[in-house]
């Protein structure tokens, strides 16, 4: 048994015109996400953090928005499960929807508000930090 701290990262929502208005396959969207912007930054995070955490990532929504600036709201059910299935010790909210969507759940865990990993003014120093 791993008695490792569980992080879960919530960001807003995935975007592709692929899967719009449905489900990403969880597998493929974790290798989109590894290569964009958004996976580059968030790698400097857990690289920051302690090397023994476990870390899970997710959206608001399993809703998958058609471009990059799409949004869909959160899904409320959606987060509870991924928190319930993950019992983080930590809860790392990505970008201002996923801020706002934690704030009513922050019980749960500890939780850490940080900007969208792919918002332009931010540096790899402010992950770091």
């Amino acid at each position: 048994m791993n008695d490792a701290p569980t992080v879960v990262c919530f960001l807003q929502n995935a975007w592709s015109p692929v899967y719009a208005g449905g489900k990403w396959p969880r597998d493929s969207w974790l290798e989109a996400l590894e290569r964009s912007r958004s996976g580059q930054r968030l790698r400097i995070l857990r690289e920051a953090a302690p090397s023994d955490y476990e870390w899970w990532f997710d959206n608001t929504t399993e809703e998958v928005a058609a471009s990059p600036s799409g949004v869909c709201p959160p899904d409320y059910k959606h987060i509870n499960r991924v928190i319930a299935a993950h019992n983080p010790a930590y809860i790392v909210a990505c970008g201002k929807q996923a801020a706002k969507a934690m704030r009513p759940l922050w019980l749960h865990a500890s939780l850490l508000c940080v900007p969208h990993p792919a918002y332009r003014l931010l540096s790899d120093s402010t992950y770091r930090k």
